[in-house]
């Protein structure tokens, strides 16, 4: 017998004779809560378990005040993600959508970036089936997913990335997981899911996208959101469409925004956007590197100028 179900607004179909091996509610509560049989407890696991969770940590800074974190795009290699964690960002997005990176590159980029403490969050570059899942088994801490336009699409992204009972994401055994006693409860516990506000269509679905059970923030990008308006990055109504973000969702996930300017965080802060992605990799070199050549040419005049 066949028996069609909707979940998600979306309609499936099954065989009733198969019933057995699809799990129930109940079920799926207590898969959620699984013991692995082969975790280890040693300094090792402990600080593999720790490289794994850092999420939380994301979650306890934007709850308390401000995360503040840099895009990795033009310059991913790992000497980058070192220099970030030494100049005191609290997390990194390692950018897949505008950049080189690939899935070899990427695994590197994460190991760093947890070798070095840094919360490590990826950016896809679509919708590809299971692509959400892939980053996650890479040990990325969370996923900021772009262009999210509809409530459909903000649930299929938690789909792919919340193991049962709050999504389906499909399990392997890493080995890495064995530095975890529940691994898929603490998984979804840590893993932190952001979804990008980018088009026109999103803005009146905002309070909706932004009512999803399991997403963690809801991120303003204001380029794609400035091109989707028609309008050039940084106009006014970029901005206040940020503002009419924040008053839509008065509780629930925390507001998050690119800021190109790093004088701009209070503003953004005091009207709750904990979580701040501020310039990024090959913009801070650049701009370092002016000042450097700046500094040095104005002491080269001045030196002239007294011989």
């Amino acid at each position: 017998m066949l028996v069609s179900v909707s979940l998600y607004s979306r309609r499936y179909t099954f065989d009733a004779r198969l019933q057995p091996i699809h799990m129930s509610i109940k079920e799926k509560r207590e898969a959620g809560h699984w013991r692995n049989p082969l975790s280890v407890e040693n300094t090792g696991a402990g600080t593999i378990a720790g490289s794994l969770t850092l999420g939380r940590e994301l979650r306890r800074k934007t709850a308390a005040g401000v995360a503040l974190g840099t895009f990795v795009i033009e310059s991913p290699v790992p000497a980058t993600v070192a220099a970030l964690a030494l100049a005191g960002f609290d997390f990194v997005v390692l950018d897949m959508e505008h950049s080189t990176v690939d899935f070899a590159r990427l695994e590197l980029l994460i190991a760093a970036s947890q070798a070095a403490g840094l919360a490590t969050l990826v950016r896809p570059w679509g919708e590809d089936t299971g692509l959400i899942g892939k980053v996650l088994d890479m040990g990325a801490n969370g996923i900021m997913v772009p262009h999210v336009d509809s409530p459909e699409r903000a649930r299929a992204v938690v789909e792919q990335a919340r193991y049962a009972p709050q999504g389906s994401r499909g399990l392997c055994p890493l080995t890495k997981y064995d530095a975890l006693a529940e691994p898929l409860q603490a998984l979804n516990e840590s893993t932190y899911v952001v979804i990008q506000i980018e088009g026109r269509k999103a803005l009146g679905q905002m309070a909706a996208i932004a009512a999803v059970a399991g997403i963690d923030a809801v991120f303003v990008g204001p380029y794609d959101l400035a091109m989707s308006m028609g309008v050039p990055p940084g106009s006014a109504q970029v901005f206040a469409a940020a503002q009419k973000l924040a008053g839509s969702v008065p509780h629930g996930p925390t507001l998050g925004i690119y800021i190109d300017d790093p004088a701009k965080c209070a503003d953004w802060a005091a009207r709750r956007f904990a979580l701040q992605v501020v310039s990024f990799d090959g913009r801070m070199l650049s701009n370092g590197a002016r000042s450097v050549v700046t500094q040095a040419r104005q002491g080269l005049r001045a030196g002239n100028a007294k011989t």
